[in-house]
């Protein structure tokens, strides 16, 4: 098996898609907080996908995805604001009124990053070698297509958005693009583990890279989910 078909094997074995957050945005059943929390945790991971670009090849996707950070703020700030109305309408007679509910949905939106978004941002930019970051930007963007279209598909259904909306400018952009940035990172791959003086070990390399993004993508999600419990039980104490 080689080092993409070892790859593309990882990816779904580590599905995001499969991770109960993502099953339960599909379903409706994320509150309004959850998915401003959510935003702003994953704004985290959006920026690491945009750093200076570790070598010229890596320069031109860095600078595209630097521009999706705009987009992604565009969908964080429509979050934060639907949290805060949801906020409003559920606690009327606050003295505080709606202001008060709009900065505290922003404060969830915009807290300190839980330790493991941390994480996950680490596992996203780890590696020295350039190959493992075209692994790692592989394995993540190979799989974007779908999980844009289903996230864009629960916000559509369930949560209220619009789908040409531009609240939703970042999922309806990397449905398409995301093919292409994979296209490119796998034609990248193959020619550099081919040039490798150690083959094996480069594939080795590769394969545990990625795997452990998508460990971290995964951890990020269960911070999320750990933090919505804690709120709830937060307010019912």
């Amino acid at each position: 098996m080689n080092v993409l078909a070892r790859l593309d094997e990882t990816r779904g074995a580590l599905s995001v898609l499969e991770h109960p957050f993502y099953q339960r945005w599909s379903a409706g059943e994320l509150s309004a907080a959850e998915l401003a929390r959510y935003a702003g945790e994953y704004r985290l991971a959006v920026l690491a996908l945009a750093p200076p670009g570790h070598a010229a090849v890596l320069a031109a996707h860095a600078e595209e995805e630097a521009g999706h950070v705009a987009l992604w703020e565009r969908f964080a700030r429509a979050a934060t604001d639907r949290a805060a109305a949801d906020r409003a309408a559920t606690d009327r007679a606050a003295a505080h009124g709606a202001a008060s509910d709009r900065a505290a949905a922003a404060e969830d939106g915009r807290a300190q990053p839980l330790a493991e978004t941390d994480a996950c941002v680490r596992s996203w930019i780890a590696g020295e070698e350039l190959v493992e970051h075209l692994g790692v930007l592989y394995a993540i963007e190979a799989s974007q297509p779908e999980v844009a279209e289903v996230k864009l598909e629960g916000l559509v259904r369930h949560y209220g958005y619009s789908e040409e909306g531009p609240a939703v400018e970042y999922f309806t952009v990397h449905r398409v693009r995301d093919r292409e940035h994979a296209r490119q990172a796998r034609e990248l791959i193959g020619e550099l583990v081919g040039a490798a003086d150690d083959g094996p070990r480069a594939e080795a390399g590769i394969v545990a890279r990625a795997r452990a993004a998508l460990r971290g993508n995964w951890k990020l999600l269960d911070g999320v989910e750990a933090a919505a419990r804690r709120g709830a039980v937060a307010e019912g104490a």
